[in-house]
């Protein structure tokens, strides 16, 4: 797998991942990890993984001023900008998802959004959820299913023009595609009733130059495409673009994107 971490996602990328990534993509997807979640008002609530807040807002949004939302991630550049793009009623916390700075229980509802297949030690981060959930409270978590054909052939154009440090990367982010494997996580960690199915978000991508390095430069792999000669980059554009006319409807892309969807209660 590539070495390419968010644990170097650092300079512009966060203000671009709000840009751009959050209501593209992160905002369709939220919606049935939110339904799953069933949030209530007054109750507390912990993002894990929050990036640039787009979860933590929503829930904000449905616990009310009765409630409370407390966000973590671990890039310090995601959080200055969620702090300065949310309400400030939201508590924000740098910090690493596998030793969580809470109390035990101190949460209703823990939820995920897209973080999972990023960690490491995915055992101890879950365990770690359900530790900081009250008792009977639920841990929500999605993570992007198979991956879509578009973004296999964006991948397979980085690795032939840029460098096949980028190999894996993009299947990286489509890597916790199984459901049982998902909801195996879960149980392992000692959360009960624990469900997970496949949903379907339909994302609008925009024109496919556009979102090709939308997509890149929000991501760890800027820098090593930066890198490249402008010769390599070109032609790295000219496949992808080409590659991606079937997808082209009104010079814009709109792709159904599966997502993972899993519970549990402690």
């Amino acid at each position: 797998m590539t070495t390419v971490s968010y644990r170097s996602f650092t300079g512009t990328a966060a203000e671009n991942y709000e840009r751009h990534f959050v209501p593209k993509i992160a905002t369709p997807v939220s919606v049935a990890l939110l339904e799953t979640a069933a949030l209530r008002p007054g109750e507390r609530v912990l993002d894990v993984g929050c990036g640039t807040g787009v979860i933590a807002r929503l829930a904000a949004e449905a616990v009310g001023s009765s409630g409370t939302v407390t966000g973590l991630d671990l890039t310090p550049d995601m959080i200055e900008v969620a702090r300065a793009v949310s309400p400030s009623t939201i508590e924000w916390h740098v910090g690493d998802a596998t030793s969580l700075p809470f109390a035990d229980e101190a949460y209703d509802a823990v939820l995920c959004q897209m973080c999972l297949m990023f960690m490491q030690d995915r055992h101890t981060a879950v365990a770690e959820m359900r530790r900081v959930a009250a008792a009977g409270g639920r841990v929500v978590v999605n993570t992007p299913g198979a991956i879509p054909p578009l973004f296999a052939l964006m991948e397979q154009a980085l690795v032939d023009h840029i460098s096949t440090d980028l190999g894996g990367f993009v299947h990286a982010v489509f890597s916790m595609h199984d459901p049982e494997d998902v909801a195996s996580l879960l149980r392992d960690a000692g959360l009960v009733d624990v469900t997970a199915a496949v949903s379907t978000a339909t994302v609008n991508l925009g024109a496919p130059a556009a979102f090709l390095w939308q997509y890149i430069n929000l991501t760890p792999m800027a820098p090593l495409v930066a890198q490249a000669p402008a010769t390599a980059q070109e032609a790295m554009e000219r496949d992808v673009v080409e590659s991606w006319q079937p997808f082209v409807r009104n010079e814009s892309m709109a792709i159904d994107l599966p997502m993972v969807v899993a519970s549990g209660r402690r």
